[in-house]
């Protein structure tokens, strides 16, 4: 007879990257960590999975609230979906950040149900400030390194055991300078129970070895260099990929001009109001006194000079040089670049893009034939950062998820002394303690 009381149920997430639900239970509590969509070209993107999903964790119980660590849509796309009377949780920067996109989103024509409301009524967390809310279930919430700004992961108090869900983290960005990654450990989380750790890198090892970009502060000094040597640059970045952002535009020579859209300033201005005061990298450049003006093509959407923000005029700007991030999918970036033969198109996205199973077409058609180098780290732990975060909290349960590699996480090297503590579950599998 089982006499262990509560549970962890990975609903899905358990050997796959992106599409994340996890459920913690007690008898009497229950929050949800994480409503994320299966990621594009995943061969997972099927909306009937979805609805069965949404019926199975969602099926008339009481549920305390949906915790989301970050606003990537592997963790968040399903948010809308979630019943109205169920209290959403995220971190008030990614907050912002999400009311932008969905703004952004919800103006596309044939867009039925609107995100906009549902996210403007998410609840705040702040780092180190512990949830009460949840009954027996205590979470706090901790800042982590990601390439999404303003992610968490979570320490969980449960019937005296201690649960640590990392969600996407890393250690090599900008919020993981300083040893942040330890000495949250350090002061916050201790030795632990049980790790559920994300594992996206484990299936890319090769990959990150050849890459000579290890860290955010490598792509900067890189991009510095590609800078001086083509005066006009056009960047292929995520544009809630706000860490590489900051380090495109502080790495920019003086005398050159950086050149975005409305929402790509947006986003940028929010994550310097807000992080600025914690991260100088989030901190304008500051040339002669003042801060770097950002160009922007396209809709001015409400932006001047009161916000540093001008209208880009190529005439000028092509004779100072420029760099200027991209949207692959959106047309008026593409009827810029036949005005600009041959700029230098530094690609700052998963190298996986570019072919195989997960090429995307559009990247494809926007480089064409361009010169291309690209620059890029992983948003995601390597393993090493991994076995260093297992070696300082020392959990006595090791569950994977978010990977590929979930069954062959204790037979990697550095894994392997700790191979007796690893718990691979299946999605749905119940994990009583």
């Amino acid at each position: 007879m089982n006499n262990l009381q509560n549970k962890i149920i990975i609903h899905r997430g358990s050997h796959q990257i992106g599409g994340c639900v996890t459920e913690i239970r007690t008898p009497n509590h229950r929050i949800v960590i994480d409503f994320g969509a299966n990621l594009p070209g995943s061969g997972r993107e099927d909306s009937r999975a979805d609805e069965e999903l949404l019926a199975k964790v969602f099926n008339g119980e009481a549920c305390d609230a949906v915790l989301f660590t970050h606003y990537h849509g592997d963790h968040i796309g399903l948010y809308k979906k979630i019943p109205a009377d169920i209290p959403l949780y995220i971190g008030p920067t990614a907050k912002k950040i999400m009311e932008i996109l969905t703004e952004k989103l919800d103006s596309i024509p044939g867009t039925t149900q609107k995100g906009l409301p549902r996210v403007q009524a998410m609840k705040s967390y702040l780092p180190g400030d512990r949830l009460d809310s949840f009954g027996d279930i205590q979470v706090t919430p901790l800042i982590v390194d990601h390439s999404a700004l303003d992610a968490y992961m979570f320490l969980m108090e449960i019937g005296g055991k201690k649960v640590l869900f990392t969600g996407d983290f890393r250690d090599h960005g900008i919020a993981g300078e300083n040893n942040r990654l330890e000495k949250a450990v350090r002061v916050y989380i201790g030795e632990i129970d049980i790790l559920i750790t994300e594992g996206t890198m484990l299936s890319r090892m090769e990959e990150a070895k050849e890459n000579p970009i290890r860290t955010e502060n490598d792509l900067g000094r890189r991009a510095g260099e590609l800078f001086r040597d083509y005066k006009e640059s056009v960047i292929l970045v995520s544009s809630t990929n706000l860490d590489s952002i900051m380090e495109f535009y502080h790495a920019l020579p003086w005398g050159m001009d950086f050149v975005c859209d409305a929402y790509q300033a947006k986003l940028i201005l929010t994550a310097m109001k807000d992080k600025g005061k914690y991260d100088k990298k989030y901190r304008p450049e500051m040339i002669h006194g003042k801060p770097r003006r950002l160009y922007l093509i396209g809709d001015m959407e409400g932006l001047g000079a009161a916000q540093n923000c001008y209208k880009a005029d190529f005439s000028i700007l092509k004779r100072k040089g420029f760099t200027m991030l991209a949207r692959e999918n959106k047309p008026m970036f593409k009827k810029i670049m036949e005005h600009f033969p041959e700029p230098l198109i530094i690609y700052s996205k998963w190298k996986g893009y570019l072919k195989g199973k997960h090429e995307e077409p559009a990247i494809k058609e926007f480089i064409g034939n361009h010169r291309m180098e690209i620059v890029h780290t992983s948003g995601h732990a390597y393993v090493e950062t991994i076995e260093k975060l297992i070696q300082m909290t020392n959990p006595k349960v090791i569950i994977p998820m978010h990977t590929e590699c979930a069954e062959k996480f204790g037979e990697i090297p550095a894994f392997s002394r700790y191979r007796d503590r690893v718990r691979v579950l299946e999605d749905g599998e119940e994990y009583w303690f």
